[in-house]
């Protein structure tokens, strides 16, 4: 994984299976016939760490799509000796910081706000890269990492109390991306635990 001031590049020197076609691997369009580590797929999809078979690519599309980002690229070899997927900043990050663009927050969480995203866009884009690969890019890098903190933000400035359950269906994301994000705004001080752990919020 190389993560450019541009784009992201991820790159398995597996390389597609033979049994795609050079031009369509190189649209993104792959349809393979065999599996590579069928047990291993199956176990990772029973513990719900991956999403089933073929499901990646079109994953990255539409979150890539929902984002505004530009296409992904995907590329290989005549060789098949290598699959590479360029996931391209989205233009907005290009003009301004990219950073707190956009966010909406009460005026005396602004700068907390911002500083935590600033101080933790790396460790989030880290963190969502690996998880992404790992699950088909799910979230999608930016979308992941700076809506999701900011809708965060938005729903306990107007609704305090909440668990990350009601947070999660609120904002539409897991419940386990929605404690990821609550873990960050807690460790930079911007929200805390209250309650009881089954239900407190």
């Amino acid at each position: 994984i190389r993560i450019l001031p541009d784009a992201i590049e991820i790159i398995n020197y597996g390389g597609p299976d033979r049994s795609a076609k050079l031009d369509e691997v190189k649209k993104g369009i792959i349809r393979n016939r065999r599996y590579r580590n069928r047990r291993i797929g199956d176990f990772l999809k029973e513990l719900n760490i991956t999403e089933g078979r073929g499901t990646g690519i079109p994953t990255i599309r539409m979150a890539m799509e929902k984002n505004g980002s530009p296409e992904p690229l995907f590329e290989t070899d005549d060789d098949y000796s290598f699959f590479m997927t360029t996931l391209s900043i989205h233009p907005a990050f290009l003009s301004g910081d990219g950073v707190s663009d956009g966010i909406k927050v009460a005026e005396n969480q602004s700068e907390k706000v911002q500083n935590l995203i600033r101080d933790g866009v790396n460790d989030g884009v880290n963190d969502g890269v690996n998880d992404g690969v790992n699950d088909g890019v799910n979230d999608g890098v930016n979308d992941g990492v700076n809506d999701g903190v900011n809708d965060t933000v938005n729903i306990l400035l107007n609704i305090s109390g909440l668990n990350a359950s009601e947070i999660a269906l609120r904002i539409k994301k897991s419940i386990p991306t929605v404690e990821r994000y609550l873990r960050l705004l807690r460790k930079k001080g911007i929200v805390e635990f209250k309650g009881i752990p089954k239900t407190g919020g």
